[in-house]
């Protein structure tokens, strides 16, 4: 079993009242630290990182508007390869949450802009909810990210990059994208990260931001 099977594992077992389950950080001192990036939403802070096992010192944490990454070069992937080069981060994980409101503005938009008009849609609000969650949803999203990561050229290919969903009432976990069965043997080869003296992009941040408006 591998860290983030053992997390999840772990985690499981204390939600079905296990009192003897849980991570033990020394068993796993070769994987740690871990990287994750989660939505900015408030409700993640009391689970994170106890959801996860992890010790603080063990536990990078990036956030930023329903953990969107928009691509392998955005300031959210770079802020991932700095956690990585700079922090000796092991392995990252994209953990969306149910009930993302980041998903959801489009829905009370087109709501609201109904009811002014004099329409309200009943039942027909859950269909909406269904035809919407078909083009864009939490676990879309977090497989989208995943990819963008693990494509990423800033990003060693010897880092698994895992894609999980918790629930946000029950701190419960559950796998969307494991990384180690979808890390081939072949590239497990280590690439490094741009040497320190490379000059970096001029909108480069620090952070877990999404670019501004208009940049790609």
């Amino acid at each position: 079993m591998r860290l983030l099977e053992a997390i999840v594992d772990a985690n499981h077992r204390a939600l079905s009242g296990d009192e003897q389950a849980g991570l033990r950080p020394h068993e796993w001192a070769d994987a740690l630290p871990l990287v994750v990036l989660t939505c900015f939403d408030p409700r993640l802070h009391p689970l994170m990182p106890e959801v996860l096992g992890v010790r603080e010192p063990d536990f990078i944490w990036l956030t930023n508007a329903g953990n969107v990454v928009t691509g392998p070069l955005s300031s959210t992937v770079r802020s991932l390869a700095l956690a990585c080069g700079m922090h000796d981060g092991k392995e990252i994980a994209v953990l969306g949450h149910t009930d993302c409101r980041f998903f959801q503005p489009v829905r009370f938009l087109l709501e609201g802009r109904l009811r002014s008009r004099g329409i309200h849609l009943g039942a027909a609000a859950a269909r909406l909810d269904e035809f919407l969650g078909r083009l864009v949803n939490e676990r879309t999203n977090v497989r989208t990210a995943v990819q963008h990561i693990r494509h990423s050229p800033l990003i060693p290919r010897a880092i698994p990059v895992h894609g999980l969903m918790v629930d946000i009432e029950s701190g419960q976990l559950e796998w969307v994208v494991n990384g180690y069965d979808a890390q081939p043997a072949a590239e497990l080869r280590q690439q490094p990260l741009p040497p320190p003296e490379a000059p970096l992009d001029p909108g480069f941040r620090i952070s877990g931001d999404l670019p501004p408006i208009g940049t790609t």
